[in-house]
């Protein structure tokens, strides 16, 4: 079948694909061709025959080169140029992750260590008994602070102070009761 005409796309196509391109999603290809000028009766049938490549391949071609522009808007640039930096630079990553520019890489270890495993970490990391106990003091007054490790002295010594004094006072009550001889 031989075409008739050598225009390819006819003007009324034109505002068809006009209309279509500009609302595309918001109206109805029914509704773009009625806008367009095609009778209201047979609009839904001419919309499907300009949609359809087989039929119409300029059209369509047409329809899906100005789509394509549309679907390439940037919205990084539209943001640049209202001075959202911070917009922009988020769209420019997205825009890279959905074409397979980034790989987002995430490790998770999970060990479950048994005891003899924990001592056996413990004695590689420590020379001596001494020297673990040594970091453990360390590490506790770091943690709690010294105060606590002063307080605790004090306490200690106090402790000591009130034996002695007690210790002193029972050899006195028992030198005054004639239990034990005067040296």
């Amino acid at each position: 079948m031989k075409k008739k005409y050598l225009i390819k796309i006819k003007p009324i196509q034109e505002k068809f694909i006009d209309e279509y391109c500009s609302k595309f999603g918001e109206i109805s290809a029914t509704q773009c061709a009625i806008n367009a000028g095609y009778a209201r009766g047979s609009a839904h049938t001419r919309a499907h025959e300009l949609l359809d490549w087989r039929q119409h391949p300029d059209v369509r071609q047409e329809i899906d080169r100005r789509l394509e522009d549309t679907r390439k808007v940037d919205i990084g640039k539209k943001a640049d140029a209202k001075g959202l930096y911070g917009v922009s630079l988020k769209a420019e990553e997205l825009r890279g992750k959905v074409a397979g520019l980034y790989v987002e890489k995430q490790m998770v270890m999970k060990a479950e260590l048994t005891g003899d495993e924990i001592n056996a970490k413990w004695k590689s990391l420590f020379k001596s008994r001494e020297e673990a106990e040594l970091a453990n003091i360390t590490l506790m007054d770091e943690v709690w602070g010294i105060e606590n490790q002063v307080i605790a002295d004090t306490k200690q010594l106090q402790k000591e102070a009130d034996d002695a004094r007690i210790e002193k006072e029972l050899h006195k009550y028992q030198e005054l009761r004639g239990n034990i001889k005067k040296k």
